[in-house]
């Protein structure tokens, strides 16, 4: 069957990687799809990773920014023979990368590219999207330009549907969130802290995080009364979320537990430590990945009346990869969007 659609994924990193993995997988069954993988460097560190996507069926894009020596035992393409078929972008480079090829995305280099797609930190790409959140109010007809939530908004908004999974108005007295950091993704050689590290507030409602919730939830007309701190440890493995809602309803545990349980993108664990939550994902799961929003740690869920306090780990930089799949296919307006999604819940670590 000819391919139809063409998708380019512009960074092969933490969040490119098992991307590119999974569209490459999906283009199995459907066919019309075809996957270009344009790593931003291509050297002996990363070669293999780089190779893993050729030998999955993805099709690595040469350019002058990756060019090297190692490069030519690629069967690479050339940029400059896709530019003119390439029907939806998405940016996985470094932070701030995407942001500054907002003048190349609009010069008309990709002609035919109907969405252009980045990940969390390019806030100059226009609205939030997530799925489920509000993929149904963002028309991606009229949004050319979106960016994915981060994988922190993923987590924060998850711990709202997890209390509040019929989204009533006026369910949240308020929800006050405490992030805790890893200091940089395991696969990376970023500098790391030595001890704890305070991210103080950029507002009244604390720090970004409470910001970023807010204005993905706007989208939709239904922001909540949150705040938020954060702090930095000097750990590779993954963020925790501590959270304490105040309810105007009554909560009942069995119906949280059973929410857990219910809802496809969360996960329970009745492990204590986030990196054993980790090396169940890096065991168990597709490509090691967890790809929940969520790990809600059950012996630290507590429910009381309308008080609700817990922790929830973030699976990291995976779980926005659902949303990245759901926009791009939303964009093609592919016909088999939601069989793809229910392809997509199956491979969720659920229980861990």
């Amino acid at each position: 069957m000819k391919k139809q659609n063409a998708i380019l994924i512009r960074g092969t990193g933490v969040i490119g990687w098992p991307l590119v993995m999974l569209l490459a997988e999906i283009s199995k069954t459907a066919t019309d799809l075809e996957i270009f993988a344009e790593p931003y460097t291509i050297n002996p560190e990363n070669f293999h990773q780089i190779k893993t996507l050729s030998d999955q069926g993805a099709v690595i894009v040469g350019t002058a920014q990756n060019a090297s020596a190692i490069a030519k035992s690629l069967n690479l393409v050339r940029e400059e023979t896709i530019t003119g078929k390439v029907l939806v972008i998405a940016d996985c480079s470094p932070p701030g990368i995407g942001d500054a090829r907002i003048p190349e995305y609009n010069s008309g280099k990709y002609p035919e590219c109907v969405s252009f797609i980045a990940q969390g930190s390019e806030h100059k790409f226009g609205k939030q999207y997530m799925f489920p959140e509000n993929s149904n109010e963002i028309d991606l007809k009229k949004e050319k330009f979106v960016h994915v939530s981060t994988c922190n908004t993923h987590t924060l908004a998850a711990i709202l549907r997890l209390l509040n999974p019929g989204e009533e108005p006026d369910f949240f007295e308020f929800i006050d969130f405490t992030v805790i950091r890893r200091d940089a993704d395991m696969a990376k050689d970023d500098p790391h802290v030595t001890g704890p590290k305070i991210t103080p507030p950029e507002s009244q409602a604390g720090t970004h995080h409470a910001r970023l919730l807010n204005e993905l939830l706007r989208t939709k007309g239904k922001p909540v009364n949150v705040s938020s701190s954060a702090i930095t440890v000097n750990s590779p493995y993954m963020h925790l979320t501590r959270f304490f809602a105040k309810t105007n309803r009554e909560l009942d545990k069995g119906k949280v537990l059973y929410q857990i349980q219910n809802d496809p993108l969360l996960s329970a664990a009745n492990l204590l430590s986030s990196n054993a939550i980790f090396s169940a994902g890096r065991e168990r799961g597709l490509f090691g990945r967890i790809f929940s929003h969520g790990v809600v740690i059950l012996p630290a869920l507590e429910i009381h009346g309308n008080i609700a306090r817990g922790i929830v780990a973030t699976p990291g930089d995976a779980n926005v990869i659902f949303s990245t799949i759901h926009a791009i296919l939303k964009a093609l307006e592919h016909q088999k969007i939601e069989q793809i999604m229910k392809y997509l819940y199956r491979i969720v670590l659920k229980n861990i």
